[in-house]
Formats: C-alpha cells, structure tokens, sequence
C-alpha cells in the first residue's frame, strides 16, 4: 500500500471515529424529567414532586429556578424550586380545584437571558379522581382541548434531523471514497506494439 493510500484510509478512519463520538454523545444527552408520588388523587391532596436533569450553575451562570405549572406552561404556579449541584429538584403542591379528569404538571427553566433550558420543560401526566374516588375516563370520541405551549420540542428534532442528514452525507462520502480507492487497485492494460 503507498503512502497515498495509507493517508487516505487514516483519513477515513479518524473521521468515522468522530462521528462515532458525536452520535455516541448526542445519544448520551439528558432531558429533564419529573416524576409524581402519585399519578392520580383528589381536590387538596398533596403531590411530592420529583425531577432530574435541570440545569445547574456553569461558571458565570446562575442557577435559576424550576416553576412547576399545572395544566401547561402557562397554567396557576404550583411549586418553584431551585435544583442541586446535581440538577435534581424536589417539591411538594396540593392539588387545585378542577374538575375530574387528567392534567398535566409543567416543569420548566429559563436560563439569564429568559430562554428555555435546554432539555425543558419537562411533564407529567396526573389524574383528578371522581366524588367516590373513580377514575373517570372520557368516552371514545370526545377529547378534551389541550392549550397549546412552546417548548424544546422542535429544537430537538431539528437536532435529530441535521444529525440523521450528516450520517447519511458521511455515509456516501465514505462508499464514495471506498469506491475511488478500490478503482485505483485496478489493472490497467497496456498497448503492446508490433513492430
């Protein structure tokens, strides 16, 4: 093999390797979760809430506070927290007058400039019960309206989406190179004179 083709499948390799490593890392990323001591209960109950993957302080940032909302992000304030080193949070609410049916508890963080954390705003899905304790389950087509909210959503899968198309243009770049080098191996045949 000469020294062109040993350049060029080092090449290759390295950078397999790091692409290797962004997909490695990005598939590593955590997102804020939450989690109730219930998932269901009764007007005035109390409600321990739990979550992970807040963001904590990073040198010049502060750490800001997780505001838990009930029903949507723009829904009454049920708790707000500060997370620890870690970035996990912990807070308790007592459950608001509503009707019977199921809701859903918004964690979100902003960071110094006002936008959202990355990773936020993390849900959880909990049920206000019947007057006799039953769970109360909407007939088949009916649905109830569910507020629309901004979130990270979209930012993730614009993330997912210019990962998936660099894969697929390394992808071809790399058959490409393959199949450069592998029609460089070839014999080529020479003319023969008569003379």
């Amino acid at each position: 093999m000469n020294l062109k083709k040993k350049g060029s499948a080092f090449f290759g390799t390295a950078v397999a390797a790091m692409a290797f490593t962004a997909v490695a890392a990005f598939a590593c990323t955590n997102l804020a979760t939450l989690n109730l001591s219930t998932a269901s209960g009764g007007v005035g109950d109390t409600v321990t809430v739990t979550g992970s993957s807040f963001r904590t302080a990073t040198g010049d940032n502060p750490v800001m506070p997780v505001v838990m909302n009930w029903n949507g992000a723009d829904g009454p304030v049920l708790a707000e927290t500060t997370p620890d080193a870690a970035g996990n949070v912990s807070a308790t609410f007592s459950v608001p007058e509503g009707q019977a049916g199921y809701y859903v508890i918004v964690a979100s963080q902003t960071d110094a400039e006002g936008e959202a954390a990355y990773g936020t705003p993390a849900r959880a899905s909990f049920q206000i019960l019947g007057p006799n304790g039953e769970s109360v389950v909407a007939q088949p087509g009916t649905q109830a309206a569910v507020p629309a909210e901004a979130s990270s959503s979209g930012i993730i899968a614009l993330t997912v989406g210019l990962g998936a198309l660099g894969l697929a243009l390394f992808g071809a770049g790399f058959t490409a190179f393959v199949r450069q080098a592998r029609g460089s191996d070839a014999p080529v045949a020479s003319k023969v004179r008569n003379d």
